[in-house]
């Protein structure tokens, strides 16, 4: 009887081998010939874990700390005696730091859009208009994805660059809102335009702008206010206005009238 002698160059390939090995047994053995690669991808994915939750804890963290410090800044910002100037100046010129401090250490948080808005603010307070103007543009610019905001923030700086004698740069921060679709104050510029021609003594654009308001906002709370301002600088107009809706209305009731007697004809026929 002859023996075979086994030749290791006939022994088929490690690939070879592999292809008739399951799913589960590939994957065991990737990790066995893998050993180093697979710790390695599993210890990174455990930093970026770690990492996250870190940052995480500390954005909270942080947030936190913020609101905290902006409560304080608004309390000490309010707390303005009016039986004593000094001191409510002191308290100005103290929330105006903690502002400041707000937007230095915690600038990525809500609360930091917030005590920008109100470091303008007091800084208008405090007739530091050029400090304000600079405050309110950085708010913009550094918060332009939030229009609404934006919004309310244009308004005061045109305040801030009227009281700083630059009328030009102001119509353009008033038109920015008018212009912006999200702007919530839009009312409330257009009655301080008919305010600013009515001071220029501009009385048919003050008109103007006070019956867009009217016309445009007629739920506003400044629409009254336009109202009777129509009335003083234009009281023709406004009487005018009142007769025709009278007339308007007359008219509804007449018509309404003469249609019932012809129901009635038609039910008697």
């Amino acid at each position: 009887m002859g023996y075979k002698i086994k030749d290791p160059a006939n022994k088929p390939p490690m690939a070879e081998q592999t292809q008739f090995l399951s799913s589960k047994e590939r994957f065991l053995f990737f990790v066995e010939e893998n050993r180093a690669l697979v710790w390695g991808g599993i210890f990174l994915v455990l930093v970026v874990i770690v990492a996250i939750v870190t940052l995480s804890w500390f954005s909270k963290t942080n947030q936190e700390h913020a609101w905290e410090l902006e409560g304080k800044a608004q309390n000490v910002y309010l707390d303005r005696p009016l039986d004593d100037v000094k001191k409510g100046q002191e308290n100005m010129q103290k929330a105006s730091g903690m502002f400041k401090d707000i937007l230095e250490q915690y600038p990525g948080t809500p609360s930091a859009e917030v005590s920008s808005f109100l470091l303008g603010n007091s800084l208008m307070e405090e007739k530091n208009y050029q400090g304000a103007i600079d405050v309110y543009t950085s708010s913009v610019e550094r918060y332009g994805q939030d229009h609404i905001f934006v919004g309310l923030v244009q308004q005061r700086l045109g305040y801030a660059y009227l009281l700083n004698d630059n009328r030009e740069a102001a119509m353009k921060a008033f038109d920015a809102v008018l212009a912006n679709p999200h702007a919530l104050n839009k009312d409330q510029v257009v009655f301080e335009l008919a305010k600013i021609a009515e001071a220029d003594g501009n009385v048919a654009e003050a008109v103007g702008q006070y019956k867009k308001v009217i016309r445009e906002f007629p739920l506003s709370p400044f629409a009254s206010e336009a109202a009777l301002r129509v009335k003083v600088l234009a009281p023709e107009e406004a009487e005018n206005a009142i007769t025709s809706e009278t007339k308007d209305a007359g008219d509804g009731q007449t018509s309404g009238s003469e249609t019932q007697p012809d129901q009635g004809v038609g039910e008697e026929k």
